[in-house]
């Protein structure tokens, strides 16, 4: 074998390992975006079956003709079509962010409970992948922590992104699912696959325990000065962000407020159990009681505003 042989074989095989290398990274970064979006919907859909499960103990049953407009981000939902295996959160807004992780309702269409249109977008190459299959007739389900809507196919069509008509209401109770097309096309799609849907029931869950409002009389606030058990950290959030309250253990997030109501929803995180507890309709001075490291916490909204809310939290150590 000559010296310029040798040399060919050098480079071929310097050639090969870097594109070996370079398939390889591909894969692993392909294998962890799909791994790590599975991971992320399966914790959304346990935190929403924690905020149902809620709901059918009478905790929280907002009236249907009083739905709030849900904060950018906030989960407002699960969809499933049961013949096709698909099932995802719902999330409001439909930011690259957003779409990532779950489907997102489309800003400026109706929500669920409310009659006209109401629009979910997701991505073609994940949670909506099954679409392809969808056929007439398919049911279609939109959960909320209080109702379930099933909804059921009407038609399908394919238009171009330009046709937005397709979320125009139309007098009716409707569904309509959009993604792009065609679904095996690589890089931004030209067409958009469209799903229309007929509401046909809707399911209430059932509130039998009355909550009595805590007056705001009743509430103590312990005394900083006098107690050395007690630690205090105040907040301001407005809708849509979060708050930490104990750095690397305790964050707050507030979803949307109702100065009429003096309620907010929201949810706090509590890290090292990674334990997500639900706030729905949670009333000012009502206390929200938790444990974080065996430690009892309790956490008090003190002010709604269309804004913001603000409040605190307070640690108290065991007095026995």
């Amino acid at each position: 074998m000559t010296s310029r042989q040798k040399k060919r074989n050098k480079a071929a095989k310097w050639v090969g390992n870097v594109l070996l290398l370079a398939g390889s990274l591909a894969m692993g970064i392909w294998l962890g975006s799909t791994v790590g979006m599975k991971l992320w919907e399966q914790w959304q859909s346990r935190a929403f079956d924690r905020t149902e499960a809620a709901a059918r103990n009478g905790r929280e049953t907002p009236a249907e003709n009083q739905i709030a407009p849900p904060a950018k981000g906030a989960v407002m939902g699960r969809l499933s079509i049961p013949r096709l295996g698909v099932e995802a959160m719902i999330r409001e807004g439909t930011a690259d962010r957003i779409l990532s992780v779950a489907l997102g309702h489309i800003p400026g269409t109706a929500l669920p409970g409310q009659s006209g249109n109401v629009g979910v977008a997701g991505h073609r190459d994940s949670l909506f992948r099954g679409l392809r299959n969808v056929a007439k007739n398919d049911d279609i389900t939109f959960e909320t922590p209080s109702v379930t809507y099933t909804y059921r196919v009407e038609s399908t069509r394919i238009v171009t992104p330009e046709h937005v008509e397709v979320l125009k209401p139309d007098g009716k109770a409707e569904l309509t699912l959009v993604t792009c097309y065609p679904f095996d096309y690589i890089g931004a799609a030209p067409e958009r696959f469209i799903v229309k849907a007929e509401l046909v029931s809707r399911k209430a869950v059932q509130n039998n325990i009355p909550q009595q409002p805590l007056r705001e009389a009743e509430v103590k606030k312990p005394d900083a000065h006098n107690d050395h058990s007690f630690h205090e950290v105040s907040f301001e959030v407005t809708p849509g962000h979060s708050r930490e309250l104990i750095p690397g253990k305790v964050w707050f997030g507030l979803d949307s407020t109702d100065p009429a109501s003096h309620t907010v929803s929201g949810w706090l995180w509590v890290i090292p159990e990674r334990r997500t507890i639900w706030l729905r309709y949670t009333e000012t001075h009502q206390p929200v009681l938790f444990d974080q490291d065996g430690q009892k916490h309790e956490l008090f909204i003190t002010d709604v505003s269309p804004g913001t809310a603000s409040g605190y939290m307070v640690a108290l150590t065991d007095r026995g």
